[in-house]
């Protein structure tokens, strides 16, 4: 007998608990890697870890990460496909698109081709192995050829997947405001020490961010209490 723990969708109906449900996305998201690694590789592409976690800064629908795992067991690194928390809640064809899109990452990966650069520009070997995966990429702005749709191919392999919609559109994270760790403090002070700090910067050789640290650093250890036998 199933339990439903008392969750009810908007209808009023009992469902399956949420950390059930999650589980369900993520073996859902397997099911169409393996699926679309047969559909349109014949099952070439190695296996990879595949993730649920939140978007973090570059606020992405998704990522690759070339072995961002170690497998102890084998000795060997491990390739990360992420579908970003926030965004799951876009229809099937986003979110499965997103998943192809991480996809021809792999393939270029696993072929030694470099398709993408540090700052996330996707060069044209990025946009040819799309082609081959259901993906049209033009170019945006700054990032190439970054911007993927469904072209026909990859809305009949999708259409042939015959995904559970429940399971990976049911649930989202919650957008955080990312806390950001203060690197400066201004100072206040008054016009003649600014004119003494200008003159001990210039005599000191140090850059004013140095010099002022200084400062502070022996103003506090003489501050700090002398240990009496």
């Amino acid at each position: 007998m199933t339990t439903y723990h008392n969750y009810r969708n908007n209808k009023g109906q009992f469902v399956q608990d949420p950390a059930t449900r999650s589980k369900q996305a993520i073996n859902e998201l397997y099911r169409a890697f393996d699926f679309f690694n047969k559909w349109f590789t014949g099952n070439k592409l190695p296996k990879t870890i595949i993730t649920i976690q939140e978007s973090g800064r570059r606020n992405a629908y998704g990522w690759f990460g070339q072995s961002f795992w170690k497998d102890g067991v084998c000795e060997q690194g491990v390739h990360e496909i992420n579908l970003s928390a926030e965004w799951m809640s876009r229809d099937v064809n986003g979110i499965l698109e997103t998943l192809l899109h991480e996809m021809v990452h792999l393939y270029n990966a696993d072929n030694d081709v470099r398709d993408c650069t540090s700052g996330q520009y996707h060069n044209k070997h990025f946009k040819s192995a799309a082609a081959k995966f259901g993906l049209t990429a033009e170019r945006t702005g700054n990032k190439g050829y970054a911007y993927t749709k469904l072209n026909e191919a990859g809305r009949a392999a999708i259409e042939q997947f015959n995904a559970d919609e429940n399971a990976l559109t049911g649930l989202r994270r919650k957008r955080v405001r990312p806390v950001r760790e203060k690197r400066y403090i201004s100072l206040i002070v008054d016009v003649q020490l600014e004119d003494q700090i200008s003159t001990g910067v210039e005599m000191s050789g140090l850059t004013q961010k140095q010099f002022v640290e200084d400062a502070i650093l022996q103003a506090v250890s003489r501050l700090q209490p002398v240990e009496v036998n």
